[in-house]
């Protein structure tokens, strides 16, 4: 890694897609700075965040300054994760070795339903409209809940369907973290802020359990973050 880089990532602490790429660097030992962008504020909307950084007008957004002032800005979670990868493989790689094809592709169809099945739907600005239609919030999270059944049971099927699960819980795919863990865990804390009970996939409540005992997932939960407020902090 190039000493003079930086990397300062705009976050907020209850953001499942931040927290994916906080776990990422510090599997990498990637060192970051931050701003905080308050979602409950709607600060995400301010027309120079907008303009200037993301005009998606979310989080989370990377901004990588090398040595002679450039700047490159990366505004999706998943392509913060290739990016790190790409760059930089070692340590803690996050996908298989090239030549194991087959795993590579299975973790990212663990990926795929947590990032394309599970996350759009039961993000905050999509259950909000939910709720709008009728200003019901038992419709907001009757919809959030499906949406995290549906995708939990596919994670637990695929599960059972590519490998027996270690005694100690294991990761998702081979013996080792993965980017399919990087986003699993985010995902199932999201899930438990509306109170589901996950004990209808014992796979991934297993891999869960075993994955978040690690110091990198400590270490990004979204109750620790300096942004955190007291009341949520654990």
């Amino acid at each position: 890694m190039e000493a003079t880089d930086s990397f300062h990532l705009y976050s907020f602490f209850a953001s499942s897609c931040c927290q994916r790429v906080i776990i990422a660097a510090h599997l990498k030992s990637i060192p970051l700075t931050f701003s905080f962008i308050d979602l409950s504020a709607k600060q995400q909307l301010d027309d120079d965040y907008q303009r200037s950084l993301n005009p998606s007008r979310s989080v989370p957004t990377l901004v990588i300054t090398s040595k002679d002032g450039k700047k490159t800005i990366i505004r999706q979670s998943l392509s913060i994760l290739e990016y790190f990868e790409e760059r930089f493989p070692e340590p803690s790689p996050l996908l298989p070795p090239r030549d194991k094809l087959e795993e590579r592709a299975r973790v990212r169809d663990f990926v795929n339903i947590i990032t394309s099945d599970v996350a759009p739907p039961t993000n905050s600005r999509i259950t909000q409209r939910v709720r709008d239609i009728r200003d019901g919030r038992d419709d907001q999270h009757d919809f959030a809940k499906a949406c995290f059944t549906d995708g939990f049971k596919a994670y637990e099927a695929l599960l059972t369907e590519t490998r027996e699960m270690a005694a100690s819980g294991g990761f998702t795919v081979g013996e080792a973290v993965t980017m399919a863990d990087v986003c699993l865990v985010p995902t199932v804390d999201q899930a438990f802020m509306y109170k589901m009970d996950l004990a209808f996939v014992p796979k991934v409540q297993k891999l869960y359990e075993s994955l978040k005992a690690m110091p990198a997932f400590q270490a990004a939960d979204w109750r620790k973050q300096p942004d955190t407020p007291e009341k949520y902090r654990a």
